[in-house]
């Protein structure tokens, strides 16, 4: 067995993806839809009706929910079945992961315990302490909380000021600090605590509530997520068994980092369920609201709002789930090979940190963009806590500084990129295998070509999106060369770092919308072709403009006046012209009010392989 996956991470930057080998919402097989059912269901029965309690943190309601969550499996999802788990596959997991994004204010609680909370026992945790704490996790009977962000340091998380040192017996570790912002800390029975042994071995430890000399904050006064329990930890003196250290001492780096990563493919996937649900009220709103004697829904403005919401929704499905398959599929395939250890799943997680990262920007800008324009749809009544849009609207906020701030993970992305070229891995010299190179065929107009002809080739699309792929590339190498390799570490390129980030963001969106398509096409027409192309196309002309619109800032500051019209047309020509999309997005808001707000699933047919 190999200690990397088959597929390298990031690849899709410099080759083409054959639509087979992608996961998309529309492989759930029967067994899976059922399990994503159930999820639905508890929340609209159980969850929705309390929603009201849930937001006053009222503790009988939100553990009473904790233990019904627990009955039902969802702590059980991820654990491999020899630690007592259902070890699902990975289209169960991503519809379960989605699916929690209806929880509203219980969502943080669950979230907070199933992911981050747990994930660090399952992944690094001895047998003793599977035995002693994860179990009970699973039954709902304990509730874990990470615990790593600290008043001075957010970001920075390695820089953190928690000490712990071993005491004399050599039995327990003494432990003084502070964390901020700890999601659950008011209802936790353990928490996932991180501390520098000696002040300079950044450690995992398992810290349980009743310790003497911890203490916990009132909760804070948030924005949004009103449901959640987050406040601060004190410790004083604090003595943690050594049979508590999670992982090893001086590797507590490990634990963080594959616990980051893989939250944010989680919150990938529940920000995508965030969107729909925006687009989903804005949309049955925008049927039933009469002005000026018809639907709001029939005005060209509200029209175009609906079908730019529902392209970013179906985007942001098909991108969590292509970066759900990807670290799935690689963690199940080496697990056919022999035990997947710790070190071998963080070496899987890094490999497609760079999908995460970007899966994680795009579905949470897409889940506050879609909740912001729910409310301007609601118009007044948006405004008013009476109605969906407001709450959803400031809970929608914090998904942007969740799991590393959208700005971090860009940051991330873009400079592991860069590593990875440097050293070897990465081709982004046009020469590494894209479907077409730099200097290939022009892909202008190709948005433009005949619905019927995309659906017969995907030529068109995938030409158009190999065409931004090379100015990716191009603009990597510009910046590499304007800046200098010893640069890119420097304050002042993170603004060309940032636009080569977004860049690659909308290269991902745009040809995970695509890929789910030109999948589904293969499996024959169900009558929503035409609306899926349409979604296509609107997704491929928002990515043109956001990557036309950061190249020329790159150009503008990297090359002198008398080569800077000549380099921006050279990438021009790489980019599709505007698409006409007046009509489409006429009959994409038609399709979606009419649907009730939802976009028409597709066929699923469970006969062909996922």
């Amino acid at each position: 067995m190999t200690d990397r996956p088959a597929t390298s991470g990031a690849s899709f930057l410099i080759r083409a993806t054959d639509p087979a080998d992608v996961v998309t919402p529309d492989d759930l097989g029967e067994e899976e839809r059922m399990l994503v059912r159930t999820m639905e269901e508890f929340a609209e029965r159980e969850v929705a009706p309390v929603m009201d309690r849930l937001e006053t943190r009222d503790p009988e309601v939100s553990r009473a929910l904790f233990r019904k969550a627990a009955e039902l499996g969802v702590f059980m999802a991820e654990v491999p079945e020899e630690y007592g788990g259902l070890d699902l596959n990975v289209l169960a997991i991503t519809g379960m992961l989605a699916s929690r994004g209806d929880f509203g204010a219980l969502g943080p609680m669950i979230l907070g315990h199933q992911g981050i909370g747990m994930l660090p026992i399952v992944n690094f945790g001895t047998p003793e302490q599977i035995e002693k704490y994860l179990v009970p996790c699973m039954e709902g009977t304990l509730l874990s909380a990470f615990a790593l962000t600290e008043p001075g340091t957010g970001s920075d998380a390695m820089n953190i000021r928690t000490r712990a040192v071993l005491d004399e017996a050599g039995t327990h570790y003494v432990v003084n600090g502070a964390k901020q912002w700890i999601t659950n800390a008011g209802w936790a029975d353990i928490f996932i605590l991180f501390a520098k042994v000696d002040g300079e071995s950044f450690t995992a430890f398992i810290m349980e509530r009743d310790t003497p000399g911890l203490a916990v904050g009132e909760p804070e006064r948030l924005l949004g997520q009103r449901g959640s329990y987050v406040a601060a930890l004190s410790m004083e003196d604090v003595r943690i068994p050594v049979e508590n250290v999670l992982g090893e001492v001086g590797k507590g780096h490990k634990v963080a980092f594959c616990t980051l990563n893989m939250g944010r493919l989680k919150l990938a996937a529940g920000s995508a369920t965030g969107a729909a649900k925006a687009l989903g009220i804005a949309a049955r709103y925008a049927g039933e609201r009469i002005q000026f004697g018809r639907p709001i829904a029939e005005f060209g403005l509200i029209q175009r709002k609906l079908a730019d919401m529902a392209a970013r929704t179906y985007a942001a499905e098909s991108v969590a789930y292509r970066t759900a398959g990807l670290v799935y599929r690689a963690l199940e395939d080496m697990a056919r090979g022999g035990t997947v250890t710790p070190d071998v799943k963080l070496a899987t997680l890094a490999e497609f940190s760079v999908e995460c990262a970007l899966a994680k920007v795009y579905a949470s800008e897409a889940y506050n963009g879609l909740a912001d324009e729910a409310v301007q749809i609601f118009g007044g009544y948006g405004f008013s806590e009476e109605y969906p849009a407001a709450p959803m609207y400031r809970d929608s906020r914090i998904a942007r500084i969740y799991e590393g701030t959208n700005e971090i993970c860009r940051l991330y992305a873009q400079r592991t990129v860069f590593k990875r070229w440097a050293a070897g891995r990465l081709d982004l010299s046009g020469t590494g295998g894209a479907g077409a190179s730099e200097d290939g065929a022009n892909p202008r107009g190709a948005t433009e070509a005949d619905t019927a002809g995309t659906r017969a080739s995907g030529d068109a699309a995938g030409g158009t999106i190999e065409g931004m792929k090379a100015v990716y590339r191009r603009l990597a190498g510009a910046v590499v060369a304007g800046v200098g390799p010893e640069g890119l570490s420097a304050p002042g390129s993170q603004q060309f770092l940032g636009s080569l980030a977004d860049i690659a963001i909308e290269i991902y969106a745009a040809e995970s919308t695509y890929l789910r398509v030109a999948k589904l096409v293969r499996r024959g027409d169900d009558g929503h072709g035409a609306l899926r192309e349409a979604l296509l196309a609107i997704t491929l002309d928002r990515a043109a403009e956001r990557i036309r619109r950061e190249a020329r800032t790159v150009l503008a500051e990297l090359t002198s006046p008398k080569e800077r019209a000549d380099r921006i047309a050279a990438l021009e020509a790489l980019l599709p012209l505007p698409a006409p999309l007046v009509e489409a997005r006429g009959q994409v808001a038609e399709q979606i009010v009419a649907s009730g707000g939802e976009i028409p699933a597709a066929a699923r047919v469970t006969a062909q392989p996922a």
